[in-house]
């Protein structure tokens, strides 16, 4: 079953995928985000700090005004993806275009509230320096479940997810970045994208005598 539903990626194109959203990273020079990361914890991680993929972060974390937590997040692998991993999905040019990756990272939630349904500011900046934020897909596609926090997600939940990622106009990956605020300085992850696996022409092999 197809669903569709269009959404904006960057520089405004627009890709259709079911179900699926894209929330605005906070690059936009002319935008303020509402999420904020506090500030004069002795427990998170720095802001600028830089990581390898494995690497494990403390995120002093405010997604709204209202509500402010911690985060233990690791980037554990980048992997790029075939345009075939779409099949069965409705795709325009754009998307055609796009480089897809899946983002495998694992949560904790190390603070004293709960942080479910919220989206992590964790964005793919990508070989031209734009930032992308992760897709939040439906039910049917199942290879790689993106998407907010479970809910709920309280004080000593942890979750392994997977985040997919849509890099435009031939560009790749150049590393992870946790940014909640314009301005802030980010923390990123860098290491050893995965390739996708060949192909193997197993009908000609078969031929083989």
């Amino acid at each position: 079953m197809r669903r569709t539903l269009l959404v904006t990626v960057l520089l405004g194109a627009a890709l259709v995928l079911s179900a699926c959203t894209s929330p605005e990273p906070p690059a936009a020079e002319s935008e303020s985000p509402t999420p904020t990361a506090t500030s004069g914890t002795t427990t998170g991680t720095e802001p600028g700090t830089d990581l390898d993929f494995g690497d494990s972060a403390v995120l002093a974390w405010q997604p709204t005004q209202d509500l402010a937590g911690e985060l233990e997040l690791t980037v554990v692998t980048v992997a790029e993806q075939r345009q075939s991993v779409f099949d069965g999905w409705t795709r325009d040019e754009s998307m055609a275009a796009a480089r897809p990756y899946f983002v495998t990272v694992t949560l904790a939630n190390v603070g004293e509230t709960d942080l479910g349904g919220q989206d992590v500011p964790l964005y793919l900046r990508d070989t031209d320096g734009t930032l992308g934020a992760p897709w939040t897909l439906g039910g049917d596609f199942t290879a790689c479940q993106s998407g907010p926090l479970p809910v709920p997600f309280e004080p000593g939940a942890e979750q392994e997810m997977c985040l997919v990622y849509l890099v435009p106009d031939g560009g790749r990956v150049r590393d992870l970045v946790f940014e909640p605020t314009e301005g802030y300085d980010p923390i990123t992850w860098t290491g050893d994208v995965e390739e996708p696996v060949r192909q193997r022409k197993d009908a000609k092999k078969r031929g083989r005598g």
